[in-house]
């Protein structure tokens, strides 16, 4: 019974290293109205899926993220298909608008949900930022953002099969909910994901952080930290409100990791620094941020 989904897992992963019909147009969620967000699926190559299906579940998609960070994304998103890599465009188009692409078709919307999640994650945590436009540039840290992002897919998926198993979207979506659930579970199950026995993250970003930085697409790497990342979420969805302090800082494209995390720690208002310092911890570089003195009342009591 999980052959279908581990299949589709696979042509996800692929793409990203380089039933009849489920519903007539469904109404956008409500929650995403009143976020005034605007996605738009256009062009051809969705195979048998109504466009209007498709924006669908985009809209379940961005309002499991972007209900926890009010006041972005004004601009709208236009969606088209792509052959290749399901990718977020740098530069937005003509109207201001951001411009991403899926590779998902037909009527496989676990697919439509795992790929979109992942892309606006990078929109949400700013990686266009200090990019020159029509160019491709070198950021030795995207890997961090691209495992970011898969936490984002996995939680996605989740986040939609629990509120579609309660409230779908129209009646006829109920039972996606049931087919969203086994994606997420197959997924997070991949042996790939899991960390090794006896194995401390901090030896695996060792051993592994050189590859990252010259290849940020070496998914079966980068999803062993998603997988461990995605707790902090799931214990506090509004931690995704830290995204938007990701990638402001000019250097953050050829820093350090240290200094990435640095600046984003520094960036982020102290509501969201919370967020931060367990990433840090989890990775044992709690020393990125030095420790908060001591308040001077606190120290003489104390004598």
């Amino acid at each position: 019974m999980q052959l279908p989904f581990i299949l589709a897992s696979i042509a996800c992963s692929l793409a990203w290293a380089d039933g009849g019909e489920a519903a007539a147009a469904a109404k956008k969620p409500a929650g995403t109205r009143k976020l005034g967000l605007n996605i738009q699926v256009q062009g051809g190559g969705w195979g048998n899926a109504r466009k209007e299906s498709i924006e669908t579940v985009l809209n379940g998609v961005a309002e499991a993220l972007l209900s926890q960070m009010p006041g972005k994304l004004a601009a709208p998103i236009i969606v088209t298909h792509t052959d290749g890599p399901p990718v977020a465009l740098y530069g937005r188009g003509a109207q201001g608008e951001y411009r991403i692409r899926l590779h998902a078709r037909g009527e496989n919307w676990h697919l439509y949900a795992y790929e979109f999640a992942h892309e606006l994650c990078h929109v949400l945590s700013n990686f266009d930022e200090h990019v020159a436009s029509g160019t491709e540039p070198t950021r030795y840290n995207q890997w961090f953002e691209e495992t970011l992002c898969e936490t984002a897919s996995l939680f996605t998926l989740k986040s939609l099969a629990q509120a579609w198993e309660v409230a779908p979207p129209a009646p006829e979506w109920a039972e996606e909910a049931k087919t969203l659930r086994r994606f997420f579970d197959v997924l997070i199950a991949e042996g790939h994901r899991q960390l090794p026995p006896q194995a401390p993250l901090a030896s695996w970003l060792q051993d592994n952080e050189r590859a990252l930085r010259d290849d940020p697409y070496l998914r079966q790497k980068n999803e062993v930290l998603a997988n461990l990342l995605l707790p902090l979420f799931d214990s506090n969805p509004e931690n995704w409100q830290a995204l938007a302090y990701l990638n402001l800082d000019p250097a953050d494209a050829r820093s350090s990791l240290r200094s990435f995390l640095n600046h984003w720690y520094h960036n982020a208002p102290l509501e969201h620094r919370a967020l931060v310092v367990s990433v840090l911890d989890l990775l044992s570089l709690a020393d990125v941020v030095p420790p908060a003195p001591v308040a001077a009342g606190l120290s003489a009591s104390a004598r």
